[in-house]
Formats: structure tokens, C-alpha cells, sequence
């Protein structure tokens, strides 16, 4: 049913005028580059005009959208928008940009982070960004995570580039974890185990742009994953007692190192490096991870994992457990509309919060009228496509370590599950229809179906599942804040969906 409405939404194309010419947009580029350009993008919508004449034979395509599907959408989007009403009256906003932002050149934020959502994954934390902070054109970020069962992570990375007075950018990154919690599942199925995490684990990165407009680049990552599993406290919870995936082929409760090496090949011309409108994007990569040996469970452990005193304990049998991941990932953006850029400038968002928070019969009657519908959505909107094709190769069937098997779930792709599953071969397509608000918020509806299988030719629609929904998206043309979304599949229930990541990679 929601892919009938990303039908509805056809238009004609536009004028090639108002057609922006793309920020090259690619990982060797800095962000600072994105970040003025879309700024100056924006503040080109206060003096921009908007033509909404259409030839007869297009009103008669697209009446159906203005006088039905579209005041459908904001009438599903006005409950999660009724709340931000307060902050956009009382300047709550703008006011929480200016208190989390500091320095001279207003280049440093320090923000807390949370996830509020009953149970152990309940978490407050606290994120500290800073560009040019030691070099011209670097970026530090720092942030930490504590959660409501005493579980820690920390991160940090830091991005420089131009090194050496050339195109080259680099970077390095940290991470560890102190999760107790931490479960893996067995492939092909929602059947999930818990293993206590405390790995550590370090990245190091660099690239180039191999054209003059930056479009296309070129990745190189490399990372020492030092692998920390343990026994849970609770035996009733470890697949020991329920032999389905064997322990000694995929490194379950071990300790063991990792040496993931990968290269990537991406191209990128959007426009906005964060709310893109116009362009696509697109990512090949293949990363060979090399497996150590695992460090195998001692008799002691196994007895009081077991209770059984004569318990054997594991041993790496010496298979090889090195695999290979490949991925093909590939966005496009079309712009559907006239207006100079798909973003409200302030002034546009501050007359057009009357259409979404004077939420009464005769203010619907009077704002929601397909003319004001048509002067201000109906030029600004966004259809999001991408797909994500991720496979696993094994070097030996069967005995890759557990953490190389994808996860897929409410982060990836399916937003309307709360639980996940894992696979070897993952096949994904997602459709958004995106509209704007106000100046910081856009109304989202979206779609997206994903299909998993045990081997490259055992692709099968048995195993193909859907979710759809809709919510809002909170950011500026320069920064991706936060989005609240609400995801259903079929009619079992909803999800709800907090979180800072973005739908897209």
C-alpha cells in the first residue's frame, strides 16, 4: 500500500534553471566544504521564487495527490509535530544550538546523548566535537555512552585533511565496550544467544579523490579488532546446553584477534551532505578480515558454565576462519518541485509553522487548502532510494568467527521489527518520500523491503519481508540531529523508532 503513494507523487521534471550545480561531495572532501555550501544554499530560498503553474493534463495527475494523499501525510505526521510546537514557539531550538555550541568560530559542540526506551538499553551519554582544534581542517570527536545495567562505551576519532599539503585525508579511530549484554545470532535465523563483549578495537583510514570535482574517491581501512567474549553469568542463557552453532568453528566465549583490511571505491555528488535533495551516491567495497587463532574455554569453565563437572572444555581444531565481506551500496535522490532549494529558509519555516500546529477544523480547512498545499509542500519534496547488497564468503564453510555475519533489524533495514536477525547474504531496497516542515524538521514516509538467504543462489521471496511508516526527521543542511519514526509490518504492532542514525548510510 505505501508504494502506491511514492507513486502518486510523480510530477513532471524540473526546469533545468532551477537545477543547482552539485557540491562535490565525496569522503576526501572536507565536511567544512559541505557546510558552507549548503548554508549559502539555504539562504538563497529567502529570495527565492516559486512558480506553480502546471499544464492542465499535469493538475489532472497530480489532484489526487494535493487534495487527498498529501493532507493525509500531515495529518499522520501532526501528532509527532503537535509536541515540537513548544520548541519552535518558544525558541527551543535555536536556543539548545546556541547553549551546546562553542568558540569564537562557533566550531566546537558538546551535546548529551540518550536513549530513553525502558530496559537495559536505557543510556545516557555525552558526545564532544571539535574542528581545527590542533591542525587547519582536522576534527576530533569524542563521546561515551553509560547505560542503566553499568554497561560503558567510549569512542574517539580524529579526521585530518589535506596531510601533507596534498588531497590525502586520514584518520584514526578507538572503541571499547563493556557490554554484558551483548548477544549474537544464529545465521539465518531471529535466535539470539547472550555473549558478554568487551573487545577494543582500532581503526586507521585514509583516501583520496581520484577526480578533480571529487566525485569519485577512493578508501583505504585498516583495523586491529582485539576480540573479548565471554561466558554469561547466567548458564540458561548460553547455546552450551543447546548445541546449534557450534562453539569451536565460530569463536563463541573467546578471546581472539582480528585483522580486518578493506577498499573502497565511492562516488558522491550531492548536494547537501547531510538532507540531500539531489544526486546519488554510491559505495563498492570488499574487506578480507583475518582471523587469529581462538583462545578456546577451560574445563573450569565449562563445569560451572554446565554444572556438569566432566564438562569438556573447547579448542581451536585449527580450521581457517578468515571470510571475505563484499558490499554494493547505491542512493539516489530525485527533486520533485520548483522552489530554488528543497530546505525552508527561516523566514519561510516561521510562516509555514501555522500549517502544522493550528491543529484545529476550521485552521485545517483554512490552511490545509490544496493552494497553500501546492505553494509550499507540493514544491519541496524528496524521493529516497537505496540499495544495499551485503555478502559474506567463507574461506571454510561454516567456521567463519560469529561477528561476520550481517545483522539486520530496525537500524538496517527494517525499521518497523524491534528484533533482528543474521544472515550471510543480505538484499535490501528502501523508498522514502520526504517533505519539509520547518527550517530544522521533515515529515518522512517510507518503505522498504529486505531479503536474506543462507547462499548466493538460494535468494528465495519465502524469505523476503517488508516494513513501512512514517515520522520526522530533525537537522539542519549542515548536521544530521535525530529522527522519530514510527514503523509498522503488516498488522503486528508498532515500532518506535529514536534514534540519531540516519535511514541512510
Amino acid at each position: 500500500m505505501a508504494f502506491l503513494l511514492f507513486l502518486a507523487v510523480a510530477a513532471p521534471a524540473q526546469d533545468s534553471a532551477s537545477v543547482q550545480t552539485p557540491v562535490p561531495a565525496d569522503s576526501a572532501v572536507s565536511d567544512s566544504l559541505k557546510t558552507e555550501t549548503a548554508e549559502s544554499e539555504v539562504a538563497k530560498a529567502d529570495t527565492a521564487t516559486i512558480d506553480t503553474g502546471h499544464s492542465s493534463w499535469t493538475r489532472f495527475f497530480v489532484w489526487p495527490f494535493e487534495h487527498i494523499i498529501q493532507p493525509v501525510l500531515n495529518g499522520a505526521v501532526y501528532p509527532i509535530a503537535q509536541p515540537i510546537r513548544y520548541a519552535f514557539d518558544n525558541g527551543v531550538i535555536e536556543t539548545a544550538v546556541d547553549l551546546i555550541t562553542f568558540g569564537q568560530k562557533r566550531n566546537v559542540l558538546l551535546y548529551p546523548i540518550m536513549n530513553l526506551k525502558p530496559g537495559n538499553s536505557t543510556m545516557l551519554g555525552v558526545t564532544y566535537r571539535h574542528r581545527n582544534i590542533f591542525l587547519n581542517r582536522d576534527y576530533l570527536v569524542m563521546s561515551s555512552e553509560y547505560y542503566a545495567n553499568s554497561d560503558w562505551f567510549f569512542d574517539v576519532r580524529y579526521t585530518k585533511h589535506e596531510l601533507f599539503g596534498t588531497r590525502l585525508f586520514g584518520g584514526v579511530r578507538f572503541r571499547q565496550y563493556w557490554d554484558r549484554d551483548a548477544q549474537f545470532i544464529i545465521p539465518g535465523t531471529k535466535e539470539a544467544f547472550v555473549m558478554p563483549d568487551s573487545a577494543s578495537i582500532i581503526d586507521y583510514r585514509t583516501g583520496l579523490p581520484l577526480t578533480s570535482d571529487g566525485h569519485w574517491s577512493l578508501e583505504f581501512n585498516g583495523r586491529v579488532d582485539f576480540v573479548r567474549f565471554s561466558l554469561p553469568d547466567k548458564s540458561q542463557d548460553s547455546i552450551l546446553i543447546d548445541k546449534k552453532f557450534f562453539i569451536e568453528d565460530h569463536g563463541l566465549y573467546q578471546h581472539y584477534m582480528q585483522y580486518p583490511l578493506e577498499v573502497s571505491l565511492l562516488f558522491d555528488n550531492l548536494d547537501f551532505p547531510y538532507t540531500p535533495s539531489r544526486g546519488s551516491r554510491m559505495q563498492l567495497s570488499a574487506r578480507y578480515v583475518i582471523v587469529g587463532k581462538y583462545g578456546g574455554i577451560t574445563q573450569a569453565e565449562m563445569a560451572k558454565a554446565t554444572g556438569n563437572k566432566d564438562a569438556e572444555p573447547f579448542k581451536d581444531r585449527g580450521d581457517n576462519h578468515d571470510f571475505l565481506r563484499t558490499e554494493l551500496m547505491f542512493q539516489h535522490y530525485f527533486y520533485f518541485g520548483k522552489a530554488e532549494t528543497f530546505h525552508f529558509s527561516k523566514k519561510e519555516a516561521r510562516q509555514n509553522r501555522r500549517f502544522y500546529t493550528d491543529f484545529n477544523w476550521d485552521a485545517a480547512l483554512r490552511m490545509w487548502r490544496p493552494e497553500n498545499v501546492r505553494e509550499t509542500l507540493f514544491e519541496r519534496r524528496v524521493i529516497a532510494l537505496q540499495y544495499r547488497l551485503i555478502d559474506i564468503w567463507e574461506r571454510e564453510i561454516g567456521h567463519a568467527s560469529v561477528d561476520a555475519y550481517s545483522l539486520i533489524g530496525p537500524r538496517f533495514p527494517l525499521r518497523g521489527y524491534s528484533d533482528y536477525w543474521s544472515a550471510r547474504h543480505v538484499m535490501s531496497l528502501s523508498a522514502e518520500y520526504r517533505w519539509p516542515i520547518d527550517y530544522y524538521v521533515d515529515g518522512v514516509l517510507f518503505n522498504e523491503y529486505m531479503m536474506l538467504a543462507p547462499g548466493f543462489k538460494d535468494w528465495s521471496f519465502d524469505n523476503l519481508y517488508n516494513s513501512w511508516g512514517f515520522g520526522v526527521r530533525v537537522r539542519r543542511p549542515d548536521m544530521y540531529w535525530f529522527r522519530l519514526q514510527l514503523g509498522f509490518h503488516g498488522l503486528h504492532g508498532v515500532n518506535l523508532v529514536i534514534t540519531i542514525a540516519p535511514e541512510f548510510r
